[in-house]
């Protein structure tokens, strides 16, 4: 039995070092919301925490609202999901976590919600719900899906899958590194004499400088949905690349820019009809992310087209991936996969992974099926962390990681929130003189034994009396700047 017997809400304000452009806006602060729950299982108790940043246009890409409204929505979600979790009980955490879902996409539903913002504020739950169990029971999130601690049952997300253990498809022990993907915005300057507002603080601010510091093995890259722009930036950050003598694969973000799968299909062929280009997609591209956008990515006329794009290229969803069976469904459509985001849930990516795994394996009609793990600008010590235990025991090796790069500081949570980090994590955190804590990537990649070993990827509680409770008013303020 798992009993939630408390849940409260924080909130805090942070800033990017840099702003980060991507789609129709361009991030240069956000309310970072915290939940922080209590759950016991009859013989003790122990606190969950999880965080996200609420990101303009990303949950509702609306160009006619205002952020500060959109912030208005979100917070309800949190606040509803929050109201139903709390006294909540059932035999396992997935049967709690399945009941929360369904009774706040029922919510959402008659509340004309999202289901994208919906379950932002169900995985917020799910998450701390899951830190908790794993501190109640002193065991590593790993662990805990090997030995069935969570009762989680994928065949009642996807019946195919019925009557096969979630172990089947992850990792029993989780390499000690993976690699990241870095993001290269709409914005962001290619080589150090593009860049502008220098924030001085001895972190990269360029591509060039991130290759220099960090390495890459992986890029994540933004684009316009406009061939003629998007080739010149390719074939640019091609350039710089080789210049540092390395090459790194790609993913392509189309950030919705397109409405139509035709569309897609057109815009592939004008970057293929370039031969430098063409060679390189050839060679480097993994996946293309959410060209089409949510409206219309899903669209029964698109299915002819992504048929034949996917013969060439692995096309995946990411924002239209607003409820359970929507990667089911939009593969069946023609699409490759999807992605895992901590924000849509670990349970429901966990599901999907195993759904794509297993249609790699056993769907001849299919030429590729891929999940890829990518970022919401999260940052540490909570959110950072627990995507990375998760995209780890998914067996996946890389991930998109970008808060580290705009944001450049944990969140400020507790006043010691730096040295935490340092005394539990000192593999995979590392502090210069009086800087703010930052991951530690080497050679493109992160290491992950102490996250892997702690409950649910950050080991140890945090004290957050001198935050603010999360509400409609405090959160506003902060999107305003």
């Amino acid at each position: 039995m798992i009993r939630i017997d408390a849940v409260n809400l924080h909130v805090t304000a942070i800033h990017t070092r840099i702003p980060f452009r991507y789609g129709i806006a361009e991030m240069t602060a956000a309310p970072h919301v915290i939940v922080e729950l209590r759950a016991s299982n009859g013989v003790t108790s122990a606190r969950g925490f999880a965080s996200e940043h609420l990101p303009p246009k990303w949950f509702t890409k609306n160009p006619d609202s205002l952020f500060v409204d959109d912030v208005e929505e979100l917070v309800g979600a949190i606040q509803n999901a929050a109201a139903l979790a709390r006294n909540a009980q059932a035999e396992t955490v997935f049967d709690l976590w399945q009941s929360l879902e369904r009774d706040q996409a029922s919510w959402a539903m008659t509340n004309e919600v999202p289901g994208l913002v919906a379950g932002l504020g169900t995985s917020m739950i799910e998450r701390a719900l899951i830190d908790a169990s794993c501190r109640l029971l002193g065991t590593p999130f790993v662990k805990a899906i090997h030995s069935d601690t969570f009762g989680i049952d994928i065949g009642r997300i996807h019946p195919e899958l019925r009557g096969r253990p979630l172990a089947e498809f992850t990792v029993n022990e989780a390499a000690p590194t993976i690699a990241i993907r870095h993001t290269v915005g709409l914005s962001d300057p290619l080589t150090d004499d593009e860049v502008r507002d220098d924030p001085r603080d001895g972190l990269p601010v360029s591509l060039a400088s991130v290759l220099a510091r960090y390495g890459a093995k992986y890029l994540k890259i933004k684009t316009a949905g406009n061939a003629s722009d998007d080739i010149t930036r390719l074939k640019r950050i091609d350039e710089v690349c080789r210049a540092h003598d390395c090459s790194p694969q790609w993913t392509i973000d189309g950030n919705e820019s397109m409405t139509t799968a035709e569309a897609l299909e057109n815009w592939l062929n004008a970057l293929t009809a370039d031969p430098t280009i063409d060679a390189l997609l050839r060679e480097k591209l993994i996946a293309i992310e959410q060209p089409i956008h949510r409206s219309h990515a899903l669209d029964e006329s698109s299915r002819t087209a992504l048929r034949s794009i996917g013969e060439r290229f692995s096309v995946i969803i990411d924002e239209s991936d607003e409820a359970l069976d929507t990667v089911r469904r939009a593969m069946d459509l023609g699409y490759a996969g999807g992605t895992y985001k901590g924000c849509k849930g670990v349970i429901r990516g966990l599901a999907n992974a195993a759904l794509v795994a297993s249609r790699h394996v056993n769907d001849s009609s299919q030429a590729a099926t891929i999940l890829t793990a990518e970022d919401l600008s999260t940052v540490a010590p909570l959110t950072i962390n627990q995507d990375l235990v998760v995209a780890a025991t998914m067996g996946l090796t890389h991930i998109e990681r970008n808060g580290h790069h705009y944001w450049g500081t944990p969140a400020p949570l507790a006043v010691d929130v730096n040295d935490l980090l340092l005394d539990a994590h000192p593999d995979a955190f590392v502090r210069e003189g009086n800087s703010p804590a930052r991951l530690h990537v080497t050679a493109g990649a992160v290491t992950l034994n102490t996250m892997m070993d702690a409950p649910f990827g950050t080991g140890f509680e945090l004290d957050l009396s001198g935050l603010e409770p999360l509400n409609v008013d405090s959160a506003r303020r902060i999107a305003r700047g």
